[in-house]
């Protein structure tokens, strides 16, 4: 869908600065600095790309005017969309252009006929059901989903509305799936947790008879993996966004508006607070607690507790600050051993 520049400042509240008749240009969509045409926009976050303005073709950039104060304005070629926090409103923008719920390679009908669905299931209005789909029995799905091609699930699971399930991915038995909530491809929601007692030289399975739960506004990136609980729930609470190649194991409690950046790990029976942010491949041990707005640095490993607010780092993680410290003194080491050789 097309949208002038008027528009998008209206529905994103931005102020729209610049001179020339382009307020009614319709804009198609968002583009980088460099590639974006004249019939899009584009976005500065960071102070750092200014030095490009001149180069776009972009029809208008989302941005905070205060950042452009030493450039003479009569030089632009384009509409500034003011705003305080410009990532925030491309993000904004982003959902205008690209809707996955507006997709016009969908289709506006059941698609039942490859689909195999238990005639217990029940299926809101305006859900669409690609082909190879399974659904098996007792099962709900709600309004306004998507449920793409070769998605299996299982039985007694309960999936609210406006959902986006993606190709191949699996939801075991039982898991709850709230509003709101997208799943990327090949993904698996409430598979058996990794869970064994020893008895000799032999494992024994530990049958997982619990379930999964992802509350409303959560999203999955693909090939992420959420076990089901041993006995209770695995939860990852409202609007919390999971990266790819996650592993969140059983029994392990997310909190509400956190952010896992990609191959994660997290350990059975752990809590995490909300607000959290992990970066990339970052383990944390069974049965510990991370508090609430807690940031951890990318390949940390996390082996104790974490207090609310802190920032960690490191294997094991401790204050990033001491973390810091610690790689100063790292990099010296050679030097020192070489002084203490000689002694």
């Amino acid at each position: 869908m097309d949208y002038s520049i008027k528009e998008i400042a209206n529905l994103l509240s931005l102020n729209i600065i610049g001179k020339g008749n382009f307020a009614d240009l319709k804009i198609k969509g968002i583009n980088s600095l460099k590639d974006a045409g004249k019939d899009e926009i584009s976005f500065i976050s960071d102070r750092k790309y200014i030095r490009y303005i001149n180069e776009t073709k972009a029809a208008a950039l989302i941005m905070d005017f205060s950042l452009l104060k030493d450039y003479p304005l009569e030089n632009f070629k384009f509409i500034i969309l003011d705003t305080k926090n410009p990532y925030l409103a491309f993000a904004r923008a982003s959902q205008l252009f690209y809707n996955s719920n507006n997709d016009d390679s969908s289709s506006s009908q059941f698609l039942l006929d490859d689909a195999f669905i238990d005639k217990t299931v029940i299926i809101g209005g305006d859900t669409i059901i690609y082909p190879n789909v399974c659904i098996e029995k007792e099962s709900k799905i709600g309004k306004n989903c998507k449920i793409m091609h070769g998605v299996f699930i299982g039985q007694n699971v309960n999936i609210g509305d406006n959902v986006i399930i993606y190709p191949n991915v699996v939801v075991y038995n039982k898991s709850n799936i709230g509003n709101n909530c997208i799943i990327h491809a090949g993904s698996v929601i409430g598979s058996d947790g990794f869970g064994y007692a020893k008895d000799g030289k032999e494992y024994v399975k530990i049958v997982h008879s619990g379930n999964a739960v992802l509350e409303d506004d959560v999203e999955i990136g693909a090939l992420t993996s959420v076990d089901r609980g041993a006995i209770g729930s695995t939860i990852i609470k409202k609007g919390t966004k999971i990266d790819n190649l996650v592993q969140i194991a059983h029994n392990v409690l997310v909190g509400e508006n956190c952010a896992i950046a990609s191959q994660t790990g997290i350990a059975g029976s752990s809590t995490i607070g909300d607000n959290v942010i992990m970066g990339g491949q970052v383990g944390i041990a069974g049965h510990l607690t991370v508090g609430n707005n807690v940031m951890v640095a990318a390949q940390s490993g996390i082996s104790h507790d974490i207090k609310d607010n802190e920032v960690v780092a490191g294997s094991p993680a401790i204050p990033i600050k001491e973390w810091r410290l610690s790689m100063v003194l790292f990099k010296k080491l050679p030097e020192l051993f070489n002084k203490i050789k000689k002694i």
